[in-house]
């Protein structure tokens, strides 16, 4: 038992309880406020250095990605279990996607993050063995406009080819049609 719940054992009068437990939060209430101020400061630290090693290892590119690390970590409960990893046979995993765990872990968002980043691939220098800027390649269009060589007769013999093929015959257009109709010479 702590000294609040001795305090509220013991057979005194409310009044004296309250008189004791007053100066007891007195003198403790500040111990604990420096103590918890110099634990955030630590920690703020601590995860500032993490933050650095992160950026050296190659996402100095994503300065978002860090801000959100940083604000996981620093979060007051990102170090209480707050996952619970299965098992293999739990998630019915075998084979290629088998993990290897043979029972339930329960596991923080601070560990997830950390682990996550240590099973990242990474060089003999502690750099990451490959950058996220090189996954694409620039040999495909994805759907990107052309690059402008394109002149207006081409841009057109395009637009008739697709038309013609579209209405499964060969489109003509001419300004006939718009000439014939009634009023159309005189702006009506």
């Amino acid at each position: 038992m702590g000294y609040v719940e001795d305090i509220e054992a013991l057979e005194l009068a409310d009044d004296v309880k309250e008189k004791l437990l007053q100066s007891h939060r007195a003198e403790v209430d500040p111990l604990k406020q420096t103590n918890d101020q110099l634990s955030a400061r630590s920690k703020k630290d601590k995860v500032s250095a993490e933050v650095a090693e992160l950026s050296e290892m190659g996402f100095k590119e994503a300065p978002g990605m860090l801000k959100f690390y940083r604000r996981v970590l620093l979060s007051p409960d990102s170090e209480e279990p707050g996952t619970i990893l299965l098992s293999d046979n739990e998630l019915e995993l075998s084979g290629d996607d088998a993990t290897g765990a043979n029972g339930r872990e329960d596991i923080s968002t601070a560990e997830v993050l950390r682990k996550f980043v240590s099973l990242m691939p990474k060089t003999n220098e502690g750099k990451l063995a490959i950058t996220l800027s090189e996954q694409s390649n620039e040999l495909e269009n994805h759907n990107r406009p052309g690059s402008g060589e394109e002149n207006d007769e081409e841009k057109a013999a395009n637009r008739s080819a697709a038309t013609n093929r579209l209405a499964g015959r060969k489109v003509e257009r001419t300004r006939k049609r718009y000439n014939s109709v009634p009023g159309a010479a005189e702006g009506v």
